[in-house]
């Protein structure tokens, strides 16, 4: 008789559980329970689904031992089409049924199947009667027998691509679950191994893919260009691990922007009003979609008209971008979402709401909705080609965009005729394809950008570590791979091809580990091996203890393993988007979490020594990832200058068969591969040029002059950085000619952010960008003046100009005249005909004459007095009488205060006192220009002794520093007592 006792009303037996969601999807909940009349009321079954569900079918079983039992076995030669960790198939439930009741049939279990039944639900009011003890043991018992099995479920995995290296930890898990196993399926194997085989030679479908079949040796397609197959791999609803996307309990809720994003908020808002289009270049893992949101809150509340419309690259993010947005605050607009996944899409609580692809819904919705948010993959966004209509379109992931300039799904939208506006979010611009970022009809620009470096510091994001890995050959991966596994758990490892990552499967699987590097598992994961297969690989990584997974390019970006320790580039990479992305992997925030680790290979060949040009050649494979990573880190740059001054966690590691010390690899080799990175297999300093500077710390530099010295940066400031002065002109300059592009409309190499930073500085436009003595502005000045008195001032055109931003009209004057002086000091005037000709128009009326005279050969008349000329002597003679004459005394204070001390240094003296100016450059020494110019080792010394000798002017001292003292001697007692001096 069947276990339904009286008191209880509880009936024992494993159920087929459905739902509709469930079943659009293609699966089916499987499992046993004491109490069928309850079950499906748990909270498992209500949290994240609406209350439909139902019994396909139940067998209905005399005791919990036996429903285990046959849940037990039903997984087990079910096992091909299980989701991992979860009891849930990717069958119909007839099929399942149909399983369930042969293998009830084979265990001679004494059961009755119900199809689709109906249990009365236990009146939750009244007061059970309590069993007899024994049944109260023998149910306690039940429990706890239910409870280890659901803690530790045993079960048989589909390896994929897999090889276990099992150590002794891994033994002793085996032989826990092979005890569990004794209680349930163990002993009925033979069975369930004979009912499995029958299954697969019966229905061979049931446990092949279509998509999972490997290309045969001979297809065309099969030597495809691999990175375009990775590309292409989708993993559908079906394919995932239920649903780690879909049963999303994240809170996402949204308390308070941080600083940055704000800042964020703002910058953005003000681009898209002024230019429609801007882009929001932020970190991996930093928080661009509460950004999105707030720029998508002002859209709506703007006017009477606010659609919006975000794209995503997939269904997945689609997803958790609809939950992001809800959470957030995105609950009284309606939403549509366009995406051809037939699973709903749980919002918040119990509220859900499904995808749709059909154009006439699509249209009905945008239409009849004046204010509302679309959100749509870039697969689905054609459906809205007609319907260009949105105020405010947001392109996640953006750089998925660029590519083809043919048209695809993914650039529809991009290619339609602007309307509205336009955000671009990316962590990873992409600027080396036929559509590409620095397009500003398209993009715009960057109008905020934020760096890894600002999150890892803030602790939005995990810090991580470089490793350089050195070895004998590149072509045996094993010893590095072994290496960084002696160091880390976890590892995602990026391959050229699919050729090369199956060659490193195949050595790994063949080759036993060194004694000291604990067992660790090996996966394969490509776009071949069809979607499933690549799920099922991803499932087995995110639960393995020690692993390493190889992959192509499958993993870049999009995936959250959050205890991943480290990736490994196995294989050069070119593109900054694929290293930072790839890089970012690692490096999702958890509380106890260690930094992680980047692991780049080279060769080393220990018969030469580390600074000898075959390794320096070696070395330099590294230049594009610490090219990408300075990108994002400053921090990276002022290492590579001065490792001594800045700190960063880079370091190299040999394999154990180059026998290469700790001590030989800190002092020699580290250092050797600074300078292959650094100078390349030249002796050009690859990172002083002025593109090459880190904008934020060399601006931020720019910015502390213009605002503490309140000038510009003059022709010879230095900014010291490790053993080598900057020059600030430099980077002025070319901030400066980038500007004058964007000003005349033609293209410029600034991005927006670049730009806005710069017009956030006091008075760029007036004089940053004409500099401290604006033409037109200086010739007004001598233009009212002749008018009032018909002759030019008395102005010290020698040194009276003066660079400041407070300086008064009299000293730009001076400055203007000065540089036209000297301009007519050679054979011919170096000045342009437009400004000779302003003179000309100004001077004229009065009979005056600025240009100098010259003689038939061209050369300079000795003596000659021009206006220019008369000024100076002017103001000599009221210089030296003004200490009687008081009105002189007043024009001085009036024109040029401060004057001489202030215009013979073009400083304060306050600023003096603060020591807040920026060292000057000096002049470099012959010895290292003409080092340039040698070949071979002896230009190599010669350049290190120059620079070596690289010195700076201390402006308050008045004495030149080596540039490797100049920390010193600001604290140094001479630079002390200098500055009191000048009190």
């Amino acid at each position: 008789m069947l276990a339904r006792s009286q008191w209880r009303r509880q009936t024992i037996g494993f159920y087929v559980a459905q739902h509709p969601w469930l079943r659009a999807a293609g699966f089916v909940k499987v499992g046993y329970s004491t109490c069928l009349e309850t079950r499906l009321d748990m909270a498992s079954f209500k949290t994240c689904f609406t209350p439909e569900w139902y019994y396909a079918a139940v067998f209905e079983c005399c005791s919990s031992k036996e429903a285990l039992l046959l849940e037990q076995s039903v997984l087990f030669c079910l096992s091909a089409k299980r989701v991992e960790h979860r009891e849930l198939l990717r069958l119909s439930e007839d099929e399942v049924t149909a399983t369930a009741a042969t293998l009830a049939q084979k265990l001679r279990l004494p059961v009755v199947q119900r199809t689709l039944p109906q249990y009365a639900r236990t009146p939750t009011a009244a007061t059970p009667t309590p069993p007899p003890p024994q049944q109260q043991q023998q149910q306690q018992q039940q429990q706890q027998q239910q409870q280890q099995q659901q803690q530790t479920p045993p079960r048989e995995k589909a390896e994929v691509s897999r090889a276990t290296v099992i150590d002794e930890s891994e033994q002793t898990a085996a032989l826990a679950a092979a005890a569990l196993l004794s209680a349930t399926i163990a002993p009925h194997r033979a069975i369930l191994d004979a009912v499995k085989a029958s299954l697969q030679a019966r229905r061979p479908p049931l446990w092949d893919d279509v998509d999972d079949c490997p290309r045969a040796p001979g297809d065309a397609g099969a030597e495809r260009d691999d990175e375009e197959a990775e590309e292409e791999v989708g993993l559908s609803s079906g394919d995932l691990a239920f649903l780690s996307t879909w049963i999303d309990d994240t809170d996402y809720s949204l308390t308070a922007l941080r600083p940055y994003q704000q800042e964020a908020v703002a910058r953005l808002v003000d681009e898209l009003r002024l230019r429609q289009r801007a882009v929001c270049q932020m970190a991996c893992r930093c928080g661009k979609t509460p950004v999105a949101y707030h720029v998508i809150q002002r859209t709506l509340e703007a006017g009477e008209s606010g659609r919006v419309l975000y794209l995503v690259p997939g269904l997945s993010l689609l997803r958790q971008t609809a939950r992001k947005l809800v959470a957030y605050g995105l609950q009284d607009t309606p939403l549509l979402l366009i995406g051809s996944d037939p699973l709903p899409v749980v919002l918040t609580g119990a509220a859900a709401q499904c995808m749709t692809t059909d154009p006439a819904v699509i249209r009905e919705t945008i239409l009849g909705n004046p204010k509302l948010v679309v959100l749509s993959t870039y697969h689905s966004s054609p459906l809205l080609k007609e319907l260009n209509i949105f105020q405010l379109t947001v392109f996640d992931e953006c750089h998925r965009v660029c590519g083809s300039a043919s048209d695809t799904a993914f650039n529809t939208m991009l290619k339609l005729p602007l309307y509205g506006q336009r955000l671009f979010l990316t962590a990873t611009p992409t600027y080396d394809t036929p559509i590409k970022m620095s397009d500003s009809d398209y993009f715009g620009g960057i109008a905020y950008r934020y760096y890894l470096r600002e999150g890892i510091n803030c602790g939005y994001v995990n810090p991580f570590a470089v490793r350089v890995v050195l070895g004998g050959c590149m072509s045996r991966m094993n010893p590095y791979l072994f290496e960084a596994m002696r160091m880390v758990d976890k590892m995602l490892v990026f391959c050229r091809n699919i050729a090369h990552a199956q060659k490193l499967y195949d050595e790994l699987v063949a080759e036993t580990p060194p004694s000291d590097v604990a067992g660790f598992s090996v996966l394969l994961a490509h776009s071949r091996m069809g979607s499933a297969a690549v799920s099922t690989a991803l499932q087995s990584f995110t639960t393995a203890k020690r692993c390493v997974l190889l992959n192509v390019r499958l993993f870049q970006e999009g995936v959250e393993i959050p205890d991943l320790n480290a990736v490994f580039f196995a294989a050069p990479r070119y593109s900054s988007r694929d290293i930072i992305q790839s890089i970012c992997r690692p490096l999702n925030r958890l509380d106890g979490k260690p930094p992680s680790f980047v692991f780049l290979p080279a060769v080393f060949d220990r018969r030469y020594s580390a600074e000898h040009p075959i390794n320096l050649k070696s070395f330099a494979t590294l230049i594009p990832f610490t090219d990408a990573l300075m990108d994002e880190d400053p921090t990276l740059f002022e290492y590579m200058i001065d490792p001594q001054k800045k700190k960063y966690d880079i370091g190299v590691v040999g394999v154990r068969a180059l026998k290469l010390t700790s001590e030989k690899l800190h002092r020699f080799v580290l250092p050797a591969i600074r300078r292959g990175v650094r100078y390349s297999t030249r002796d050009t300093d690859r990172l002083h040029r002025a593109a090459r500077l880190p904008w934020k710390s060399v601006f931020e530099e720019m910015r502390r002059i213009v605002h503490e010295c309140n000038r510009y940066p003059k022709t010879n400031d230095a900014w010291v950085v490790g053993d080598t002065p900057v020059s600030m002109n430099l980077f002025y300059q070319y901030a400066r000619r980038g500007y004058k592009l964007y000003t005349r409309g033609e293209p410029t190499y600034l991005q927006v952010h670049q730009l806005r930073d710069l017009e956030r500085l006091p008075q760029w436009q007036r004089y940053g960008v004409q500099g401290p003595y604006p033409w037109k502005e200086c010739l007004q000045t001598l233009t009212r003046h002749l008018q009032t008195h018909k002759t030019v001032p008395p102005l010290d055109v020698h040194k009276g100009g003066y660079v400041g931003l407070d300086a008064t009209p009299f000293e730009r004057l001076a400055g203007c005249l000065m540089n036209v002086n000297q301009a007519d000091s050679r054979l011919r005037v170096g000045i342009s005909p437009e400004k000779q000709a302003d003179l000309d128009r100004v001077c004229a009326p009065y009979g005056l004459r600025w240009r100098k005279r010259r003689d038939a050969a061209g050369a300079i008349v000795k003596n000659d007095v021009t206006m220019i000329t008369q000024s100076y002597m002017q103001f000599k003679r009221l210089y030296e009488s003004a200490a009687t004459v008081s009105a002189f005394q007043r024009y001085l204070d009036l024109h040029f205060p401060g004057y001489p001390q202030k215009h013979i240094r073009m400083e304060t003296p306050e600023n003096l006192r603060k020591g807040i100016v920026p060292p000057r450059c000096a002049l470099q020494p012959r010895s290292a220009k003409e080092a340039r110019h040698r070949p071979g080792r002896r230009r190599r010394k010669n350049t290190a002794a120059a620079v070596a000798g690289r010195t700076v002017m201390c402006r308050i001292c008045r004495t030149h520093v080596p540039v490797s003292e100049w920390a010193a001697h600001l604290t140094s007692e001479a630079h002390r007592r200098a500055q009191e001096v000048l009190l």
